[in-house]
């Protein structure tokens, strides 16, 4: 992590750390736990989580970045928003990745430390303009997720309030938002092309197809960004000077507003950074780079090639994968050490499966790259599913940034 990074993590938690309160005394009979809930299960099947295509398009405010609304949606049980302090109403407006018919509505914020809410409503839209009653929830004092029960409605927004806090000299933080139902329409992946403004940053991305290159100026060294879409949430390889890691970034239907979760070398909690909220803007970043996988490479001694597009079966679609093909192809003839090319799968329901589809990756990938005329002399080929992981993801967001094929420095 850059310095400047390192400074404003360790202010922000120094901050939250001086505004506390003592806590309110725990009613008789209550269990303290420093670990967290287990049925993570709830997010998962949510669909705000940002996997499933959610944005965060509007919110009030939050007490820093560091606590931003789009910690509601990244799948993660232990980050939260934090409105700010003693301030309320708040509220969070979230655009669904389709238009959906729900049934079901919750939250979640956590009993230890006393920063739950009181009272959650819920509202739909269909254009983000004109808004329906949900439902309102009575917050219980338990650290599980909590759902409502809703007469099913369609809905291609949902906002969400929280007006007051259970314990007034307390804030709130709200660590889920969740929905419940079925999608009614197909998923339309909105461009990520053109310029934009991100935590007040100049950004621009350069998209073709389902490939796209970016940057972000941010301070005296931007960072610069190389991906693709898998048609819900585009993942990013991105490098800033000496620093690198990845990006999981959700477009609004509208094409108006993004989000995204950013990580520092590693796709986990410990080395999550600032989360990422984005409107259009004038232009006004430096113009992105080509070269930023092969950077990635050198510096990581491994790189994700996003934009590979497979069918569910795991079969290359190689009309859509066409560009990432081609920087592949690049990163072989450039690269000037052996490669190894590995397929990571960890989204399928078993490990045996995870083996399966990662074989059928690796085996359409060499096929097309054998395609092309590459020179693979010193390239070697791995399905490695879900074995013998870097890290072990611990949600879906991190599932998809793993699940990936890899360009690796072989030793």
């Amino acid at each position: 992590m850059n310095p400047t990074m390192k400074v404003r993590t360790l202010l922000a938690l120094l901050l939250i750390v001086s505004c506390a309160r003592p806590a309110p005394k725990q009613a008789s009979g209550q269990q303290r736990s420093d670990k967290l809930p287990t049925d993570i299960i709830n997010e998962q099947s949510s669909l705000l989580d940002i996997t499933r295509g959610a944005t965060i398009v509007s919110r009030t405010g939050e007490a820093m970045l560091i606590t931003s609304a789009v910690n509601t949606i990244d799948g993660e049980i232990a980050s939260f928003w934090a409105p700010p302090p003693r301030d309320y109403p708040q509220s969070i407006v979230i655009a669904l990745g389709a238009r959906s018919r729900i049934d079901r509505v919750g939250f979640r914020t956590l009993v230890e430390g006393a920063y739950e809410a009181n009272h959650v409503t819920f509202e739909r839209s269909l254009d983000g303009a004109a808004w329906q009653p949900l439902g309102t929830m009575t917050a219980r004092q338990i650290s599980e997720a909590q759902w409502l029960d809703v007469t099913p409605s369609e809905a291609a927004y949902l906002r969400v309030t929280v007006p007051d806090a259970r314990h007034p000299v307390r804030d709130v933080r709200l660590h889920s938002l969740l929905a419940h139902g079925t999608e009614t329409s197909p998923r339309s992946d909105p461009p990520l092309d053109g310029c934009w403004s991100i935590n007040g940053e100049a950004a621009a991305f350069v998209q073709r197809g389902g490939r796209a290159t970016g940057v972000l100026a941010q301070g005296a060294l931007p960072v610069f960004l190389t991906g693709g879409t898998n048609g819900r949430m585009w993942r990013f390889n991105w490098i800033r000077g000496n620093d690198y890691g990845f990006t999981a970034l959700t477009v609004s239907p509208d094409g108006k507003h993004l989000s995204a979760l950013d990580w520092h070398e590693e796709a986990i909690p410990l080395f999550t950074t600032l989360p990422w909220s984005g409107e259009r803007a004038p232009c006004a970043a430096p113009a992105p780079r080509d070269e930023v996988p092969l950077a990635v490479l050198r510096r990581a001694n491994h790189v994700s090639m996003f934009a590979l597009q497979f069918d569910p079966a795991g079969e290359l679609v190689v009309g859509a994968s066409r560009e990432e093909l081609l920087s592949l192809a690049g990163i072989i003839h450039n690269a000037p050490v052996p490669l190894r090319i590995v397929a990571h799968e960890f989204r399928q329901s078993d490990t045996k499966r995870n083996k399966e589809f990662a074989e059928h990756e690796i085996a359409s990938v060499r096929k097309a790259l054998e395609s092309l005329g590459t020179g693979l002399g010193r390239v070697d080929f791995l399905a490695a599913g879900s074995d013998s992981p870097r890290q072990t993801p611990a949600s879906d967001a991190a599932r998809a940034i793993y699940s990936s094929v890899e360009v690796e420095v072989r030793r």
